[in-house]
C-alpha cells in the first residue's frame, strides 16, 4: 500500500463522515417535528428504541446485502432500495438523537443559537462513531439501532403534525372569544 493510497482511503473517509453529518443536520431542519418524536422516543424508552432498531437492522441491511449479492440486476436494484430505505430511516432517529443533544448542550451554552448547538450535536454523534474499536464495534451500533428503532417509530406514529393542532385549534379559539 503506498502514500496516495492511504491519502484516497482517508479522503474517502472523511467525505463520507461529512456527507453524513450534514445529511443529519438537513433531516433535522427539514423533518423537525419527526426528529422530536424520534428523540422524545429514544429519551423515554432507550431500550425498546434499541431492540426495535436491531430487528430492523437485521431485516433491512441483512436483506439488502442478500439481494446485493444476487446476479440478478433486478434483485440487486431491490437490495439497493432496502439499504436506502434503511438508511434513511435512521437518518430521522440520528438526528433526533442530534436534537437530543443539541438540547442538552443548549441547557449548558445558552447563548448559543439552536443551529450551532444541533450542528454540534450531529457532529460529536459523528465523532463517536468513528472513534477507533470502542466507536465502531460499541457506539456506532448502539446509535445505528437506537436511530433506527426510534426513526421508523416516529416516522410511522399516527400523531398530528404541530400545524394541523395549530389550525383545528384556532377556530374554537375564535368562538370561545366572542
Amino acid at each position: 500500500m503506498t502514500n496516495g493510497d492511504v491519502v484516497f482511503y482517508l479522503s474517502i473517509l472523511i467525505t463520507v463522515l461529512v456527507t453524513l453529518w450534514a445529511a443529519i443536520l438537513a433531516v433535522g431542519l427539514l423533518f423537525s417535528e419527526k426528529t422530536r418524536q424520534a428523540g422524545r422516543l429514544i429519551e423515554s424508552t432507550p431500550g425498546r428504541s434499541i431492540g426495535f432498531g436491531a430487528f430492523l437492522a437485521l431485516v433491512g441491511i441483512g436483506l439488502g446485502i442478500v439481494l446485493l449479492s444476487s446476479k440478478n440486476g433486478l434483485f440487486m436494484l431491490i437490495g439497493w432500495v432496502f439499504l436506502g430505505i434503511t438508511l434513511g430511516i435512521s437518518l430521522v432517529g440520528s438526528a433526533g438523537l442530534a436534537q437530543v443533544i443539541s438540547k442538552r448542550m443548549q441547557a449548558l451554552a445558552p447563548t448559543q443559537s439552536a443551529l450551532t448547538t444541533l450542528a454540534r450535536g450531529g457532529a460529536l454523534l459523528i465523532a463517536t462513531g468513528a472513534l477507533p474499536a470502542v466507536g465502531w464495534v460499541l457506539l456506532f451500533p448502539l446509535q445505528l439501532f437506537a436511530s433506527l428503532g426510534a426513526g421508523f417509530q416516529a416516522l410511522t406514529s399516527r400523531e398530528r403534525f404541530a400545524y394541523e393542532q395549530i389550525t383545528a385549534a384556532s377556530p374554537q379559539t375564535q368562538t370561545n372569544q366572542q
